[in-house]
């Protein structure tokens, strides 16, 4: 004790003698806690108590400190048991901070505490069995940290101990059945844990005083005790997400208290009890995402129901009409089961209903008009069922709307003209009815509409003008209709437009001018309709364009050079008027398809340009062009001839061509010996240890790249695996052939064909210009051809690049970076501003954790030290590990843990 306050006078300035104990062991507690944002300022040494300090609250007559509250203050540091000197501290929570390290065992010290919060911290090991030791230990929550192990055996002997929250740790043994003799227990908290498989211990049946049990994601096993029903005061049951079989327990009808049952995500059969209309107080019920069989009862749909979710099961029958007088009902999701018969056409009068999905049935009749009639509904959902009849004019007048997905039924007649305009629908999908009649121009005031989904159906009429106004729209898909007219100038000032859909109508006249300014698009269909002119050169500037189809219309003059400037995965322009030379690009058998019915058209395609409309004119030219190519290639032929005569001669070369067996991947037009003939060192673009890349321009004038790698890549003794201890050979070549053969995407180079040997093997690659993603291994401006090293690190640049681009929606090379590429402009940026200004704002951010995970692979992939990149093995381990980690997501909804929601739940078994 001496030393200790000998060490105060050192530390602490004269004033600081004014300070009473506690305040001494509070002024030593802070310096050792890390404290970034000053949430300790207020604790001075000047004051005589530090009960005005914030977080501190003391007794009033003895200035005895009895709580600390430090949650939400950006704390680090190791947990500071010298708070358990204050004699009088009952209540301590230091919630979101980041406390780490373990929690000691001389935490037992803190004899009066009743109140412990150290939840969303990160402590580590194992639970102190020490805890037990907190005679007055009321209160326990160490939710969101990282504790491992079992859970002691001591915590049995708990005498007062109310709550026990151990929510997303990493508790990996059973759940002990001796919690059951913890009869104070009010909240037992267990959810998203990886436990040893296990049953849920029938002896928390003794659990009387128990209302709140939530077992979420514990890795259950076997059949629900029918212990449950003695818990009379339960009123939240969870034990969603588990493996759980069987039937429900007639014996959980016994919680007369319960009003929140949630089953979802499990393996359970059988219908749904006899006996729910005992549960009085029951308001929420979630038993989807099971086996369940039978109908849904209507003692059930009687109870003052809130929230009503049986989605995929195998429900049938018909939904009892009472489920419409339960005056609080505000989510009713049934989709994917059987059921049959009409909705009941009161449904939503007497209930502030928001959330309707019953899609993937086979309900009849029409859809109720009274489904808005208290203004709150938000989302309307009955894809793939047999609804008849017209859409509510009410439906119009529902302001509160944000998705609509009526697809695959048999609705018909008109669309009500206020429907098109709602403010905050962000889809509309029609998809597959008999609607007629336009499109209203009331759409105008369709704010915030995404998504316009009104394929195959009988709309008319011209596609108005007003549709240009809807700033966000991304997607536009109206085929196979009956639209007339041409399309409105306005439609190129849909910046976000990122598919536009509409083939099979009857639209004509020329194509917009300005449609370059669409640089988001991915996908143009206009195939089958009557538009006529030119091709607009602007198309070869839609950068991210993939799907190109203008087929079966009556466009003329020539095919834009611009195109080739695309990475089409899908290019028709077929059965047109077009006419003049293919562009070099696409003048290749393989896109023969894609030209056919264009009688104009001339290139070195067998089949066409036949003479069909040309006339003699045309016959002549094309005679003396064959002549003069003729005479060009005779010349070519003997100087090259003349050349590898010279070479060999000089080299004294001996490559035994017929050795060498070509596997390809695309219609090719060259050959392996034509490869093997342009391999000469003045070609060399770049070396390494595993071999040589060349730049070879073949004589159809196309330019390739290959890829010379030496001795089938063996390293002497092979590769060590150092997770696994193995030595493993290198099969660099095998694994580049297998992923490249596979891959299509616009920014990685394609895989013409391979040749091998015994002692060598080449890959010929698609040679990319400057700027592009091959540029990193082709280009003067890339990486590699400074380093001169093009082996598996720069593939790993690559893939990291193919990585950024997926993570942050970004391209490769951009004006807005400046004089920076994708990856200096990400490291810069998360410098600067942090992960939120990098990741793709469209992605969703309840996977933000795994997203991170992905953008750290794609820095560790372009490393500016190629022997700091991962190995491809590696990489591919990372990503699996993520994968796996990726546990279903959950989300706060109305006071209850709930599985993630997808976008659009019904989506899952639905073809629209």
């Amino acid at each position: 004790m001496l030393l200790f306050v000998f060490l105060s006078i050192l530390f602490f300035p004269s004033s600081t003698l004014s300070l009473n104990q506690e305040g001494l062991y509070l002024q030593q507690i802070k310096l050792s806690l890390s404290d970034p944002d000053s949430a300790l300022s207020s604790w001075s040494d000047r004051d005589s108590t530090p009960c005005s300090w914030s977080g501190i609250k003391c007794e009033p007559t003895t200035s005895s400190i009895t709580s600390i509250d430090l949650s939400n203050s950006n704390l680090a540091g190791p947990f500071p048991t010298l708070l358990c000197r204050l004699q009088n501290l009952t209540s301590l929570s230091f919630s979101n901070n980041s406390i780490n390290s373990t929690l000691p065992l001389d935490i037992s010290t803190c004899q009066n505490l009743q109140h412990l919060d150290l939840s969303q911290n990160l402590l580590t090991g194992t639970l102190p069995h020490t805890l037990a030791d907190l005679p007055n230990l009321r209160y326990l929550d160490l939710t969101g940290n990282n504790f491992s192990g079992d859970i002691p055996d001591t915590f049995a002997r708990f005498q007062k101990l109310e709550v026990i929250s151990l929510v997303y740790n990493l508790m990996d043994g059973i759940i002990p059945p001796f919690l059951g003799n913890i009869t104070t227990l009010r909240m037992l908290n267990l959810s998203y844990n990886p436990f040893t498989a296990g049953r849920v211990p029938p002896e928390f049946g003794n659990l009387t005083n128990l209302e709140t049990l939530w077992l979420t994601q514990c890795n259950l096993i076997g059949e629900i005790p029918d212990s449950l029903g003695r818990l009379k005061k339960l009123k939240d049951l969870d034990l969603a997400l588990n493996n759980l079989v069987g039937s429900i327990p007639d014996s959980l009808t016994e919680l007369s208290s319960v009003v929140q049952i949630e089953l979802y995500n499990n393996s359970l059969t059988g219908g749904l009890p006899r006996g729910m209309g005992k549960l009085t107080e029951l308001k929420r019920l979630d038993a989807s995402m099971n086996h369940l069989t039978g109908w849904i009862p209507d003692e059930l749909c009687q109870l003052p129901l809130e929230s009503l979710n049986l989605y995929e099961n195998i429900f049938t029958g018909t939904l009892p009409p009472s489920i419409a007088d339960s005056p609080n009902l505000y989510e009713l999701r049934l989709f994917q089961n059987g059921l049959t018969g009409e909705l009941p056409q009161n449904l939503g009068k007497n209930a502030p209903l928001r959330w309707l999905d019953v899609s993937n049935n086979h309900l009849t009749g029409e859809i109720p008009a009274s489904l808005c009639e208290n203004g709150e509904l938000e989302e309307i959902l009955m894809i793939s069922n047999s609804f008849a009849g017209q859409i509510p004019e009410s439906l119009s007048q529902c302001r509160s709307l944000t998705r609509v997905r009526l697809g695959y039924n048999r609705l018909s007649g008109e669309v009500p003209a206020g429907l098109w305009g709602l403010p905050h629908v962000s889809l509309l999908d029609l998809f597959n009815n008999s609607f007629s009649g336009p499109i209203s121009k009331t759409i105008a005031s369709a704010a915030n509409l995404s998504e316009l989904i009104i394929d195959m159906n009988n709309f008319d009429g011209n596609i108005p003008e007003e549709i240009g106004f809807l700033a966000n729209l991304t997607e536009l898909s109206g085929s196979e209709n009956r639209f007339s007219g041409s399309l409105p100038g306005s439609i190129v000032n849909l910046k976000e437009l990122g598919s536009l859909d509409l083939h099979g109508n009857a639209l004509s006249g020329d194509l917009p001018d300005g449609v370059n300014s669409w640089k988001k698009m991915n996908e143009l269909n206009l195939a089958s309709n009557a538009f006529s002119g030119k091709i607009p050169d602007g198309i070869g500037g839609m950068s991210l364009l993939n799907y190109l189809d203008l087929s079966n219309n009556r466009l003329s003059g020539k095919i834009p050079i611009g195109l080739q400037n695309l990475k089409l995965n899908k290019l028709n322009l077929s059965n047109n008027r077009l006419s003049g030379e293919i562009p070099p690009l696409f003048a290749k058998e393989m896109y023969k398809s894609s030209f056919i019915g264009n009688p104009g058209l001339c290139g070195d395609i067998e089949g066409l340009c036949d003479g069909r409309g040309g006339g003699r004119g045309i016959g002549y030219a094309w005679s003396m062009r064959s002549i003069f190519a003729l005479a060009v290639f005779l010349l070519i032929f003997g100087v090259v001839w003349f050349y590898f005569k010279y070479r060999n001669f000089k080299k004294a070369r001996a490559v035994d061509k017929s050795k060498w067996t070509l596997m390809s991947f695309h219609n090719l037009g060259f050959s392996e010996y034509e490869i093997l003939d342009c391999l000469d060192e003045d070609n060399v673009i770049g070396s390494g240890s595993s071999g040589k890349v060349y730049k070879v321009v073949l004589s159809n004038g196309e330019t390739v790249a290959v890829k010379k790698l030496w001795g089938g890549q063996k390293k002497q003794g092979g590769d060590v695996d150092v997770e696994k201890g193995q030595v493993i050979q290198d099969n660099g070549f095998d694994t580049e052939v297998a992923t490249l053969s596979k891959i299509r995407h616009k920014n990685i180079v394609k895989l013409w064909c391979c040749c091998t040997t015994r002692d060598c093997n080449l890959l010929v690659y698609e040679y990319m210009s400057n700027g592009s993603l091959g540029d990193l291994l082709h280009g003067s401006k890339g990486e590699y051809a400074y380093t001169l090293r093009v082996n598996e690190k720069s593939d790993i640049y690559s893939f990291g690049v193919v990585i950024l681009e997926l993570v942050t929606g970004k391209r490769p090379v951009d004006p807005d970076y400046g004089e920076k590429d994708l990856v200096k402009w990400v490291c810069t940026t998360l410098d600067l501003k942090g992960v939120e200004h990098v990741i793709d704002p469209r992605l969703d951010s309840c996977f933000k954790e795994e997203m991170c995970k992905v953008l750290n692979i794609g820095i560790l992939c372009t490393s500016p030290l190629p022997i700091n990149r991962p190995s491809m093995r590696r990489v591919v381990k990372m990503l699996q590990e993520i994968g796996a980690d990726n546990q279903s997501k959950t989300t706060k909804k109305d006071g209850k843990l709930t599985p993630y929601y997808f976008e659009d739940a019904s989506d899952h078994g639905s073809v629209a």
